[in-house]
C-alpha cells in the first residue's frame, strides 16, 4: 500500500468501522453438506448412493476441537449469511488492522521529523541580551 497521510488513514479506519456497525447477526465456522442413510433397511437411501439423505451441518473448532450443529433445511440459508456476515467482519478487522499498523509507522517518521525541527528552531532562537 502506498504512503498515505495520518488523516486518510484515520478516515479509512472510521469507515471500516462504520461498515462494521451496519453488520449483523454473525456465526464463526463452515457450513457443510454431507449426505447419508437412514437406516431403514426398505429405504432407496440403503442402496442407492445418489438416493442418500442430505443434511447441513455447522462446523467449528472450540478449544482444538471439531464440533459439529446439525442446521435445520429451512434455516441452511440464514445460517449460510450468518457465516458470510462472519467472513466479512473478519475482512473488515483486517483492514481495520493493517491500517492501524500503517498509522504507527507513520507516526516515528513523523515524530522525528518534528523533533528535529523543534532542535533546529532552538538553535536558531534569537538570545535576548541582559538588561542592566
Amino acid at each position: 500500500m502506498k504512503n498515505l497521510s495520518r488523516k486518510v488513514l484515520e478516515e479509512r479506519i472510521q469507515a471500516r468501522v462504520r461498515q462494521l456497525g451496519e453488520c449483523s447477526i454473525s456465526i464463526g465456522g463452515s457450513l457443510a453438506e454431507i449426505s447419508r442413510r437412514c437406516g431403514r433397511p426398505n429405504c432407496r437411501c440403503a442402496h442407492d448412493r445418489a438416493a442418500r439423505h442430505r443434511a447441513h451441518l455447522l462446523n467449528s473448532k472450540l478449544r482444538g476441537k471439531t464440533r459439529s450443529v446439525y442446521v435445520p433445511v429451512d434455516m441452511v440459508k440464514e445460517v449460510s449469511g450468518w457465516v458470510q456476515e462472519r467472513r466479512t467482519i473478519q475482512r473488515l478487522l483486517k483492514e481495520i488492522d493493517q491500517l492501524a499498523e500503517q498509522l504507527i509507522r507513520l507516526h516515528v517518521p513523523t515524530s522525528r521529523a518534528a523533533s528535529r525541527n523543534r532542535a533546529r528552531l532552538k538553535s536558531t532562537a534569537p538570545t535576548t541580551c541582559p538588561s542592566s
